[in-house]
Parts: structure tokens; C-alpha cells; sequence
């Protein structure tokens, strides 16, 4: 039975809710940008964190419109601001055999402060702006850099007068710097639960670098028509690019640097917008973190993304498509016996839309999928929950998400996650008779930001 306890459920969401309700501040945006601007949350999101088209405008140059430091006001329009995340995360069935709950599970159906952060977000003097998050990680009990995105940007004319935007990123992942919904880092379910199981595999673009690497990127947004950008990114565990680094274990350390791209083409027409795209990059990653030299193995990820949006009077609709294919090459690993092949692919789709009505009431689904070539030595690790005894990658299911914002800056939710196939297979993926359904899941959060 998926729901155990009803009764601690409606309790965990009025606990939630009654610690964020506590204060009512305004209803600005991310609220430094808001205080920057004079602004609410719909000066720049549809709801938050998806961005307006002016929303896309204000990141392109550099976080800077406005007058983040107007004497008169100071200090009530410093660009500090702060977020609190409280979650409840509840899996269909923690008791599996082979494995021990408190290991496998050690916070599920706990009240848990998820995240609890300070972020410096506007204007740092002249065309320079800056978001950047620090953390603290109510589940690992740690503190953290979360992410980091500081900009110079200016504007010029370009081809028969026509405005073009450019600039210059340092940021600490791939696809924080984008301005669409449907790029890993910024798309949906936008706030993932800590404590839920995840997949084994994910394609190297899919946030799996982050916090790991730092990057130098430009960009240009032309005739608020076509977006480009070109980023180089390296490992951000020593010198200049350290601070950038969110301290969490190396997962991944990419040798050299890691080449990323972006181009994107969007129309806009009254009430309607569209976005289609691609994007990708290629890195060559050490086999065992802790040895990073010798031999190296490659990934190549390439991407295809679209958004619609929907924005008038009370009625806000949205839609998001990825699809991404990741070619990995084992040149280090399989000499090594660490994968059973010397090739492989992996692909990840993903489809979600929302609606919302008057900004305060509404939700999202989502379809999701990954599919990949079987590797019994990568997946097949013989541990139960987590092992594949397939081998196989493929992944699939749906998420649907239902929120509540009694204020633009607070949303309250309540998502349930069902698998179709987890690692593999639908029954007994693991070997040790655990299914696929086991992992589904109720996750409750109060998102707060002041």
C-alpha cells in the first residue's frame, strides 16, 4: 500500500506549511531580484523558477537591470536573499530482502528541513551581476556551494539594427546558465526530494557534474530570436576555480576541459512562445576518481529541446520535451574490467506539462524515460534495491505534481513518483524480489522563499 498513514501525511503537510506560513513577506521574486527591480514574482516567472520572457532578459544581461544598491533604500534592496525547503519523502515499501531499511531508507517518512540557504542574487557593480546559492543540506548535514552563476553582459546592434545581448558566464554546472524550462538544470520537477531512490544511470549532461566542475562561457541572444552559447568547463577542485566547487565527493573527474554548447531558436506571438533547440557536450573522464591520471574514458552527449508557453489573464500553460543521447566510450574502463563493453550508449527523454490558475493553483506531469545498451558489470552490482540483475539501465515512468502558492514566493507540494521499470525490469529488478512499483513515491514539500 503506498500510503501508509494518511492521518501522518496530513500532519507532515500542516507542519510544513504552518513553519513556512509563519512570515508573509511580499510577493517579489526571487526577492533580491524582486527588491532590485521593485517587482513581483510575475515580473519574471510564470511560477517560479520557470522564467518569462522579460525573466530571460534580465539573466541574459547579467543580473543587472535596476539599482540592486540605491542609498535610500539601503539596506532593505541588498541582493541577499534566502530560501528554506521542508520535505516529507515516503516510499511504497521500505522492507525488501537482502537489504536493511535504515541503510537503504535512512530518512523516509521523516519531517526533514531539506535545505535551508542564503544566495546573493543581483547586480555586483556595473554590467557585472551575480546568482550564487550556499546551502545547507538538512540530509547529509552538510554546507555546500549550490551553485554559482556570475555574468558580464552588455548590448549592441546587430544586422539592420537589431538588438543583440551578449556576454560572459563563470558558472559551476552545464545548463545553469540557460534561460529555457526544458534544460536539465532548470527543468522540471525543479525540486527534487534528497531521499528517494534515483536510477543508476544518467547521461553526463543530466546534472550529473554538479558542483564538480567550473566554466568560462559567452553567449549571445539576438533579435530576441536565436541563442547561442559556448562554455569550456574543467574540474573545480584546485586553483582559480575551487570556489566554485560544492565540496560534496568527486563523482566524476573530468580530465582537461569539457567542451559545451547551446543553440536555441524561439518566436513569440502575443500570449503564445515557442522554443525549439539543442545542446550537448564532451568530456573525458577519469574510470576511478581518487586516480585522477592515466587513461581516460569519453562521453558525447547530444541533445534536442523544446518549450511552449501560454501566459494570459488567470490561465498559465507550459510544456517541455528533452531528449538526450549520451555515446560513451570505455577506452580506460574496459581494459580495466569495469564495464563489459567497450562502447555503449544511453538515451533520456523527458515531456512534462503544467497548468496553473491565477498563479496560486495548479501542477504538472510528467512522462519519463531513460534507455540504455545492458552492461552486467556496470549495473549488475548483486546489491539489492539498487542492483540491476538485467544489467540493463532502462528506467521509466510518471511524476505528477500538485502545489498550492498562498503567496508567489511560497509554493506548497505534493508529488507522487510511480515507476513502470526501474533498473531493468518491472519485477524483481534486483534479483532479491524487489519490483519496480516498490519505489514509488509520495513526496511533500513547503518551497519558501524571503
Amino acid at each position: 500500500m503506498l500510503i501508509k498513514n494518511q492521518k501522518s501525511i496530513v500532519a507532515s503537510m500542516a507542519a510544513i506549511a504552518a513553519l513556512l506560513l509563519l512570515s508573509m513577506p511580499p510577493a517579489y521574486a526571487v526577492p533580491s531580484f524582486g527588491r532590485q527591480m521593485g517587482m513581483e514574482c510575475s515580473g519574471c516567472h510564470t511560477v517560479f523558477p520557470e522564467l518569462n520572457s522579460f525573466g530571460r532578459q534580465f539573466k541574459l544581461r547579467g543580473f543587472t537591470l535596476g539599482n540592486a544598491l540605491d542609498d535610500k533604500k539601503f539596506p532593505l534592496n541588498l541582493p541577499l536573499s534566502a530560501v528554506v525547503v521542508g520535505s516529507r519523502t515516503m516510499a511504497s515499501n521500505t522492507n525488501t530482502p537482502g537489504a536493511m531499511p535504515e541503510e537503504q531508507f535512512p530518512r523516509d517518512a521523516q519531517t526533514v528541513l531539506q535545505t535551508a540557504g542564503l544566495y546573493y542574487g543581483g547586480k555586483i557593480a556595473g554590467n557585472f551581476g551575480a546568482l550564487v546559492q550556499y546551502n545547507y543540506d538538512g540530509i547529509e548535514y552538510t554546507s555546500k556551494i549550490e551553485m554559482a552563476d556570475i555574468r558580464y553582459a552588455n548590448s549592441t546592434t546587430f544586422g539592420n539594427g537589431k538588438d543583440l545581448i551578449y556576454g560572459v558566464t563563470v558558472n559551476n554546472n552545464p545548463t545553469l546558465s540557460d534561460v529555457f524550462s526544458s534544460t536539465p538544470m532548470w527543468s522540471f520537477p525543479h525540486l527534487m526530494s534528497d531521499v528517494a531512490l534515483m536510477p543508476n544511470a544518467a547521461t553526463l549532461v543530466d546534472n550529473t557534474l554538479f558542483g564538480q566542475v567550473g566554466g568560462v562561457g559567452a553567449y549571445g541572444y539576438w533579435n530576441n530570436l536565436l541563442y547561442g552559447e559556448v562554455a569550456f568547463y574543467r574540474k573545480a577542485t584546485n586553483g582559480l576555480l575551487r570556489p566554485f566547487s560544492s565540496g560534496i565527493d568527486i563523482g566524476n573527474v573530468v580530465d582537461g576541459y569539457a567542451p559545451y554548447w547551446r543553440l536555441a531558436l524561439q518566436r513569440e506571438s502575443g500570449p503564445h512562445g515557442f522554443m525549439v533547440g539543442t545542446y550537448g557536450m564532451t568530456a573525458d573522464v577519469f574510470p576511478d576518481p581518487s586516480m585522477p591520471f592515466g587513461a581516460t574514458d569519453r562521453f558525447k552527449d547530444l541533445a534536442l529541446d523544446g518549450q511552449y508557453h501560454y501566459n494570459v489573464g488567470d490561465h498559465i500553460l507550459s510544456t517541455h520535451a528533452t531528449w538526450i543521447r549520451e555515446k560513451q566510450d570505455w577506452n580506460a574502463s574496459f581494459p580495466l574490467g569495469m564495464t563489459s563493453n567497450a562502447s555503449a550508449t544511453l538515451n533520456t527523454f523527458r515531456a512534462d506539462a503544467h497548468y496553473f490558475y491565477k498563479r496560486q493553483w495548479g501542477g504538472g506531469i510528467q512522462y519519463f524515460s531513460t534507455r540504455g545498451d545492458a552492461d552486467a558489470t556496470r549495473y549488475n552490482t548483486g546489491e539489492a534495491v539498487m542492483g540491476s540483475a538485467t544489467g540493463s539501465p532502462n528506467t521509466q515512468g510518471w511524476m505528477l505534481d500538485l502545489n498550492y502558492l498562498p503567496l508567489q514566493n511560497i509554493k506548497l507540494g505534493a508529488r507522487y513518483t510511480r515507476y513502470d521499470k526501474f533498473n531493468g525490469e518491472s519485477t524483481n529488478y534486483d534479483g532479491m524480489g524487489r519490483n519496480a512499483r516498490d519505489n514509488n513515491t509520495v513526496f511533500l514539500y513547503g518551497w519558501f522563499l524571503f
